[in-house]
């Protein structure tokens, strides 16, 4: 398909999102099947495990000067050099924590192509799709463990960073100095742009080349090119649909909130269960799931749903 081809081609993500909602509806409601919702709420679940997690904060005054944390790492050190045993056995930890962060990578990594795979074809099956696409899975896994990889010193150093400002004689109280100001905007500014790249790096890789991973039986670095073709030709739909989700998001966030205070916060437990919160919110998951691929579909005519009543509802 020629670049100028796939300019002339009409884009809406209106009706994108349309055709996944017909198709959440296909799948979850015509008809409604329990034992459905629960299998492909699984690959769902499978899909995400690597997806999130929730992060403490804590307070710091800034006329502190980095005392607190020079006090508490120091006490930190002393206390892991005068129990050597017990410093082997955090470090074991440690080890076995990233162990574990692997594996859910790997898992998810799979997962995300059964569930495509069942949203595609609107069916409910694990075990075969799981080996079916075993090397793509592996492909993805890959490279979310390189990029993993690649980001944690960037990410010490960001870290190393602060807390270098924090120690430092005068601490954070020397940010008054004009040029240092300069070099925090500066460092804020860069520190935005690299995060708003790094999101839709992500939101590509899951909403557009997993999909291209699938159906032309590609690997991540071949399916990444494909993307990039496509997207060198249409930039600003594809970061418009970025967009879109993220608003769309926020709306889902807002009618959780809603219904879990207007239940006693019944609601939240629910979507705080492992597993069953995915169910819970299978309707949202796969309506954004088939919307990417339908929009995607508006530029790769090849990636299409099947019809209804040619889908496979199998269930294992």
């Amino acid at each position: 398909m020629t670049e100028t081809r796939i300019s002339e081609k009409r884009v809406s993500l209106f009706d994108a999102l349309e055709q996944g909602w017909s198709r959440m509806v296909q799948m979850l409601f015509r008809p409604f099947d329990l034992q459905k919702w629960f299998v492909v709420g699984f690959a769902a679940w499978l899909a995400g495990l690597a997806d999130g997690g929730r992060n403490g904060g804590v307070s710091y005054r800034p006329e502190d000067g980095g005392k607190e944390i020079a006090d508490s790492a120091r006490a930190g050190w002393e206390w892991l050099a005068a129990h050597a045993v017990m410093a082997g056995m955090i470090a074991a930890a440690v080890l076995a924590l990233l162990a574990l962060i692997v594996a859910l990578l790997w898992v998810s990594s799979r997962g995300k192509l059964v569930f495509l795979d069942n949203v595609i074809h609107d069916r409910a099956t694990i075990v075969e799709p799981w080996h079916r696409l075993r090397r793509q899975g592996n492909s993805l896994f890959a490279f979310r463990l390189v990029v993993m990889l690649l980001l944690f010193p960037v990410i010490a150093g960001l870290v190393g960073l602060c807390v270098w400002l924090a120690l430092r004689p005068g601490g954070w109280a020397q940010l008054g100095d004009a040029a240092t100001i300069a070099g925090v905007v500066g460092t804020v500014v860069l520190g935005f742009l690299f995060l708003v790249v790094l999101l839709y790096t992500f939101f590509f890789l899951e909403a557009f080349v997993v999909p291209l991973m699938y159906r032309f039986d590609l690997g991540v670095m071949a399916a990444w090119r494909r993307f990039l073709g496509l997207f060198s030709a249409r930039p600003w739909p594809f970061l418009a649909c970025g967009l879109f989700v993220f608003v769309l998001w926020i709306l889902v966030m807002a009618v959780v909130v809603t219904t879990g205070l207007m239940t006693c916060c019944l609601g939240f437990i629910l979507l705080a269960l492992p597993y069953i919160g995915t169910v819970v919110l299978l309707p949202v998951l796969i309506t954004f799931r088939a919307f990417t691929v339908a929009f995607l579909a508006q530029l790769e005519p090849q990636l299409t749903f099947d019809p209804p009543g040619e889908a496979q509802a199998v269930t294992g």
